[in-house]
């Protein structure tokens, strides 16, 4: 019985070396079951045994012991030596099932967390389990090997060799069985504990591939160039993830082995390797990059040299045509008009185009309708109403007047006109009386030129204390006589005859028919002819202020006209007109200066008309020039105002 005892055990050894199993339900079934066969075992041979073979009770000396029958006494003896070693192995198996039942409470997901602590504890409680039980077994293989010596030196008195010998050969089965037993289970220890470096090992190389990763992804995200690169390195990575995941899933459930470690560790290997590879070729790519970028520089910066040596070659070129062309642009510019005086008008143009433009709400509005008749009244009634009668009536409309662009209450028949009253009233008012002025011209004074001299007079009069109505008086006349700037635009490739002629100061009916020359000449005349009194008017004796606009500036036009190409009845007209009215203050002013203009006009300049003039005003201007080169006078105009008019 004992050797079948003893196999088991064996039984257990090889099972649990060739499966690695650390159960501990299967370890202390297999040890109860030991102990039952050797208490099995005890009880077949107890009638033949008459003493103590093993413990306390055993006897001290080496006697022949001869065997007698059992007594009561003896037989009491072993009960309680039998009942003492069933206690002590019933409490042994107590304890080691109570351990049992306590590990297999445990959850599974705490043995998995607690991993390295569970087997670190359980190593060596193992240990000192075993070692408690290798100091029990050989303790007991000295109390079985002297029961088996008494039972020799029975058997030898009694000439039993066969027992003698199975005794020995079971103590050396015994000894033989207990060694391996304890190589066994230190086996099982340094399994374990190599099993718990080797995962340690495994989640160490899977932390690396983790950090490593993540290491990767910021990389990509922080430089533009690695997402590119990462494509060629993308299958290499899924397949290293790939690997440590499979790898981490078989340690849940496989036996670990080193060669599990060393593929985690083979796998944080290439991981780092590609990640050294991407950082290369971030690096390189951004070398190529810089030395592309240079190169597209430099090629650039060539290329730039290169055009701006073209362009400066090319602008010369140009600018060296742009040049003639200007040139000959402005000796053939010159022929129409002064380039000074055109950009005076352009000036002057883009000044009453803004000026209208701010009274613009008014005009739309047409709740105001009534504003704007009482404020084009206060304009009209005193302009209409003005002549030279006397100082004091044109004193009167001159106050009139200038209370409305100063923005004082003004009555107009029996109505009473604030042009303040509105934000855009005064722009209106001021506008509105140039306008008016330079359309009396057209209307009054072509036909009756002694009413110039009175409307020039208050006009300038105005002038002197707004500015601002002068310049656009002087821009309105400007828009309806050209000739005033002075210029005569020829007209321009693609410009239709209507265009052409309104640029020259023509008009067209409903009908769409331009004005008879005749008449064009007239209305010309009439607003010049104010013009001109404009220039030689004087300011009254309450103002202490000179003519703003005074014969100097008569004299730069004169200069110029002068200077354009002769154009057929408008120029020997208005050149006539001027002298007409300026000639008298011009020869005053000016002496032998008048003369020598008058002399190169009735030589040169008339010269020029003879080929292109034949009509009635050149005859007039020609017959005039005469007689004042004659005379050596010339008279002042009709209806010119006395100096102490007002």
């Amino acid at each position: 019985m004992e050797e079948t005892s003893y196999s088991s055990r064996d039984d257990y050894t090889r099972s649990g070396i060739r499966n690695c199993d650390i159960s501990i339900s299967e370890t202390l079934a297999d040890f109860t079951r030991l102990r039952i066969s050797a208490l099995t075992n005890a009880a077949e041979i107890s009638p033949q045994i008459t003493e103590v073979t093993i413990g306390p009770r055993s006897p001290k000396t080496k006697e022949n012991v001869k065997v007698e029958p059992v007594s009561n006494n003896n037989n009491q003896e072993y009960v309680d030596l039998l009942e003492d070693k069933v206690g002590e192995d019933l409490r042994y198996t107590l304890l080691l099932k109570e351990y049992e039942e306590q590990l297999q409470n445990n959850s599974e997901d705490m043995f998995k967390n607690l991993l390295e602590k569970m087997v670190a504890t359980y190593a060596d409680t193992m240990q000192r389990y075993w070692k408690n039980q290798s100091d029990e077994w050989k303790r007991k293989s000295l109390e079985l090997r002297a029961r088996k010596l008494l039972m020799a030196k029975q058997l030898r008195e009694n000439d039993n060799l066969t027992v003698l010998e199975k005794a020995r050969l079971d103590e050396q089965n015994c000894q033989m069985i207990n060694q391996q037993t304890i190589e066994n289970m230190n086996r099982i220890l340094d399994e374990q504990n190599k099993a718990t470096v080797r995962f340690a090992a495994i989640t160490d190389s899977r932390t690396k591939i983790c950090m490593c990763y993540n290491e990767i992804t910021n990389l990509v995200q922080r430089e533009p160039l690695a997402k590119d690169i990462l494509e060629k390195y993308i299958s290499s990575l899924n397949t290293v993830i790939g690997n440590i995941t499979a790898i981490m899933d078989f340690c849940k459930t496989g036996t670990i082995t080193d060669k599990e470690v060393k593929q985690s560790e083979v796998l944080s290997w290439n991981i780092e390797n590609i990640k050294q590879k991407i950082i290369d070729d971030i690096n390189l790519a951004k070398q190529q990059e810089s030395l592309k970028k240079q190169i597209e520089e430099e090629e650039a910066r060539q290329k730039e040299i290169k055009e701006k040596k073209e362009l400066e070659a090319k602008a010369a070129e140009t600018a060296r045509i742009e040049q003639g062309l200007i040139q000959q642009a402005k000796r053939a510019q010159s022929m129409f008009y002064s380039e000074k005086n055109y950009a005076y008008f352009n000036e002057l143009k883009s000044f009453l185009d803004c000026y209208e433009s701010s009274y613009k709400d008014l005009l739309e509005n047409t709740n105001l309708k009534k504003f704007r008749f009482d404020c084009q009244k206060a304009v009209n009634t005193p302009v209409n109403a003005l002549s030279s009668v006397s100082g004091m009536h044109m004193r009167d409309k001159f106050d009139k007047l200038a209370k409305l662009l100063r923005g004082e209450k003004v009555q107009v028949l029996d109505t009473f006109v604030t042009a303040s009253q509105h934000p855009q009233g005064l722009h209106y008012c001021t506008a509105l009386l140039a306008k008016k002025i330079v359309r009396q011209g057209d209307l009054l004074v072509s036909s009756n030129p002694e009413a110039a001299f009175p409307l020039a007079a208050v006009t300038v009069a105005l002038w002197s204390q707004f500015p601002e109505f002068g310049k656009l008086l002087e821009a309105y006349f400007h828009r309806q006589c050209p000739y005033l700037v002075p210029m005569m635009l020829p007209q321009k490739e693609g410009q239709t005859d209507k265009e052409f002629y309104m640029s020259r100061g023509y008009t067209y009916n409903d009908e769409g028919v331009v004005e008879k020359q005749d008449k064009f000449l007239k209305r010309m005349s009439g607003i010049f002819r104010l013009h001109c009194a404009i220039w030689i008017a004087k300011t009254p004796k309450f103002m202490n202020a000179s003519n703003p606009h005074s014969l100097r500036y008569g004299w730069q036009w004169l200069a110029s006209f002068i200077n354009l190409k002769p154009e057929p009845d408008i120029s020997a007209t208005l050149i006539h007109d001027f002298f007409t009215v300026c000639g008298s203050e011009f020869l005053r002013h000016y002496g032998k200066q008048c003369t020598k203009i008058l002399k190169l006009l009735s030589t040169e300049y008339l010269a020029i008309l003879q080929n292109i003039d034949e009509g009635g005003p050149k005859t007039r201007f020609e017959v005039f020039l005469q007689s004042v080169l004659k005379t050596g006078h010339i008279p002042p105009p009709n209806g010119l105002l006395a100096p102490n008019t007002w």
